[in-house]
């Protein structure tokens, strides 16, 4: 509950540096933030939202979580199962004839008592009729607690518009002032994060030991996948890690991975970006391999890598700029790389999502990189050094942070070490 009453204090606060009475949120990261409801529907990805939540800055006034009628028994389940919802009013909406569904009488179904009382509990916090669809319910719901010229952020403005034809509310963009907010952890979700830098030590211990001369890399994602899978990470969706690269002739350094069947042949470099989400949050832990021995060359370009990589995690504490610490002029490491300007440096927040930092709108721009945030404790960091040049091949490594008071500590304890397999 401490967790729960934290997130909404930031951003309550964001809110009143923004200058709007409240927040409607209803993409399903921010509603799970700030209520902890998540729905088996949130994996449909559908295109409209199917719950929401508006988020006042008035501290007297109440969170109301907004969801289909159907789903109203949802939050008992999800209380009995040790995940509790956190609102204060409930509004509902139809969503497509579920609802009508769910009230019909159904003559073989007797709820128990304790049930009864439990949903009777819930019911009596629902505010204002059921509506036919989440806008509608959405803009009551605002005209019973906000003015029309008060000023509400939306963090989807397709919602926001819609909202605005219907009742004339004054809308704002909400984006930054969500990222803002989930970009300091509550010590709960530091907590979840700690579970999953576990996690993701093990997966790279069991894809590194699946690597070797023979093995294909299709088969050895799908066999990284299932290992995801069964210890409660959902792996990202296609692949559930980068190679860094193609081969046809010869290996083409590569933003991001291209597919690939053949088999190992031997003096091949795999960049492990292992990534998928645990509990909601994701994980991001890069490590490379490099199959059969590499040439001495290459294991200085690697080491110099590294070394650029810890001087750069030493910096990261609170009171720095990101942008700032991720500069190479004074690394001697860089300039034993050939060419240097091949190095992309980044440090970016991590939590629902893997670019969670608290830039301007787009933080995925060239500002984002280049004038980075200020660190705060709490914030949970990731550093990247990813090396593209071409003459001996890439060289990449990722490690998260957990900032504290005077430093930060690594959410991922799998070595740096270049893994040179058999």
């Amino acid at each position: 509950m401490n967790s729960y009453l934290e997130k909404i204090k930031r951003i309550r606060a964001e809110l009143t540096f923004a200058g709007a009475a409240g927040a409607v949120l209803s993409t399903q990261d921010n509603v799970f933030y700030a209520t902890g409801f998540s729905s088996v529907m949130d994996g449909w990805h559908l295109a409209e939202p199917i719950a929401a939540v508006f988020v006042p800055a008035n501290a007297a006034s109440p969170v109301v979580l907004i969801l289909p009628e159907a789903s109203v028994i949802s939050l008992i389940v999800s209380e009995r199962g040790g995940h509790p919802i956190h609102y204060d009013r409930l509004a509902t909406f139809d969503m497509l004839n579920f609802c009508e569904t769910a009230r019909a009488e159904d003559a073989h179904l007797a709820l128990p008592e304790d049930l009864l009382a439990e949903l009777g509990e819930v019911m009596e916090r629902v505010e204002g009729d059921s509506r036919p669809d989440i806008i509608q319910t959405i803009a009551a719901s605002l005209s019973r607690h906000v003015a029309k010229n008060d000023l509400i952020l939306f963090d989807d403005l397709r919602v926001a518009a819609r909202v605005e034809a219907l009742n004339g509310q004054s809308t704002g963009d909400a984006l930054e002032a969500m990222f803002a907010a989930r970009a300091v952890k509550t010590e709960d979700e530091l907590d979840t994060l700690r579970e999953s830098g576990r996690i993701a030590d093990d997966i790279m211990a069991y894809t590194i030991s699946q690597l070797g001369i023979g093995k294909s890399w299709s088969e050895v994602e799908k066999q990284v996948a299932h290992f995801m899978i069964d210890h409660d990470v959902d792996p990202l969706p296609g692949s559930p890690m980068l190679f860094g690269g193609a081969y046809d002739l010869v290996f083409r350094p590569d933003l991001f991975r291209t597919p690939v069947s053949l088999p190992f042949k031997g003096g091949e470099i795999a960049i492990l970006e292992t990534q998928g989400r645990y509990k909601n949050f994701w994980i991001d832990i890069n490590r490379t391999a490099h199959i059969g021995p590499a040439v001495p060359a290459y294991r200085d370009q690697f080491n110099a890598v590294r070394e650029i990589f810890e001087t750069i995690s030493a910096r990261l504490k609170p009171g720095v700029n990101t942008a700032e610490i991720c500069a190479l002029g004074d690394i001697p490491a860089a300039r034993r790389l050939d060419p240097p300007e091949k190095l992309l440096v980044v440090a970016h927040s991590i939590g629902l999502v893997p670019l969670e930092s608290p830039v301007k709108y787009p933080g995925t721009g060239l500002h984002g990189a280049k004038e980075g945030f200020m660190v705060e404790p709490g914030m949970v960091i990731s550093i990247d050094c990813l090396y593209f040049g071409s003459r001996l091949g890439p060289s990449h490594m990722e490690n998260v942070f957990i900032v504290n008071e005077t430093g930060a500590e690594p959410l991922y304890q799998f070595p740096l070490d270049l893994a040179e397999t058999a």
